[in-house]
């Protein structure tokens, strides 16, 4: 998901400044996508905003235009924080946490997303994300919960 921190988890709740220039940058990176997926500004994403943006994603994953998504391709897709990683010389870490974030969303284990796949787990994630249970991702519930997210976040500054 754009589609997905680089500071300690209560930092991502700052909403951004008009020019964004006040946020860590990965904070305003992650509130720039949220801001992506909240297609009608309401500063709260729903099932059908996340699945329009997934479908999107899925679509631009599959480079080759085989109806699933391998591997390499999911590495190859920019999530937005590939220049951050590489300027914190975290570019290992970043790729590591993005081959978990592929193992556990593929559970056929067969090493390719299917479009199902993707789309139950940008379901469960949505799910684990929603703390207070009201079937939509506020802005800090998508910027703190949101896996993809999260294991950047992790693979990026672990120390916070």
């Amino acid at each position: 998901l754009a589609g997905a921190l680089f500071v300690s988890a209560p930092a991502y709740a700052q909403t951004t400044s008009d020019s964004g220039t006040d946020l860590p940058e990965g904070a305003r990176l992650a509130n720039l996508a949220f801001d992506s997926v909240d297609a009608d500004g309401n500063d709260y994403v729903d099932r059908v905003e996340m699945e329009r943006q997934r479908a999107g994603i899925f679509f631009s994953q599959d480079s080759d235009e085989s109806g699933k998504v391998e591997l390499d391709e999911f590495l190859a897709w920019d999530f937005g924080f590939t220049n951050q990683a590489d300027a914190e010389g975290k570019r290992l870490a970043y790729d590591t946490a993005l081959k978990v974030v592929f193992s556990c969303w593929d559970t056929s284990s067969n090493g390719a997303l299917t479009e199902l796949e993707h789309q139950d787990a940008m379901k469960a994630d949505i799910k684990r994300a929603d703390h207070n249970r009201d079937g939509v991702l506020e802005r800090d519930e998508f910027v703190q919960g949101y896996s993809v997210l999260v294991a950047i976040r992790t693979a990026l500054k672990p120390e916070e």
